[in-house]
C-alpha cells in the first residue's frame, strides 16, 4: 500500500461497537469469515432498525497468521445488545498512532512497519492490538482502496 496520511497520535474517543470474534487461519478462513460476520451484524442491525455507527473494522489480537485472533464489527451511535455470537461491546477512550493508505490490502505490511518504526522512536508501547477501518467498499479496483490503520498505544 501507500501511505497517504501523516502518521498521527490521537485520542480515540469510547466507541459502542458490535462484533464478532474468533480464531481462525488468516490464508485459508480470512475473506470467508469477514464476509459471513459483516453480513450477520449487518442483517442484525436492520431487524433492530439501527444504522451502523461508522466503518466496518477488522482487530487483530495477535499475530500468530495460522490461529488468528481476530475481531470484526462496526460501530454504533449507541449500546446495543448484541445476539447469539454477536457481541455488544465498548471500546475504551484510548491513544492510538493511525495513518491512512491507499492500495491493495496484501500490500499494508511496509506502512504498518512506518507506523512501529514511529511507535519506538517517540517511546510509546504497543497495546498488542492492530485495528483496520476501512474507507470505501471493495466495488472499485484493490488500488483505489482506503485503509485507515490504527494502533493502540500506552
Amino acid at each position: 500500500m501507500t501511505r497517504i496520511s501523516t502518521i498521527t497520535l490521537t485520542e480515540q474517543p469510547e466507541q459502542h461497537v458490535l462484533t464478532i470474534r474468533t480464531t481462525i487461519d488468516f490464508m485459508k478462513d480470512f475473506e470467508g469469515f469477514c464476509e459471513q460476520a459483516y453480513s450477520k451484524i449487518i442483517d442484525y442491525l436492520n431487524q433492530i432498525d439501527i444504522l451502523l455507527g461508522g466503518e466496518p473494522f477488522v482487530c487483530f489480537h495477535n499475530t500468530d497468521l495460522e490461529n488468528l485472533d481476530v475481531e470484526v464489527g462496526f460501530p454504533v451511535a449507541k449500546y446495543v445488545d448484541g445476539i447469539d455470537e454477536i457481541k455488544a461491546t465498548i471500546l475504551p477512550s484510548q491513544k492510538v498512532v493511525s495513518a491512512i493508505d491507499l492500495g491493495p490490502y496484501e500490500k499494508q505490511d511496509p506502512t504498518l512497519e512506518e507506523i512501529f518504526a514511529w511507535i519506538e522512536k517517540n517511546h510509546h508501547e504497543v497495546k498488542n492490538k492492530i485495528y483496520y477501518y476501512y474507507l470505501n467498499d471493495t466495488k472499485r479496483s484493490s488500488s483505489d482502496f482506503l485503509t485507515r490503520m490504527v494502533v493502540p498505544v500506552k
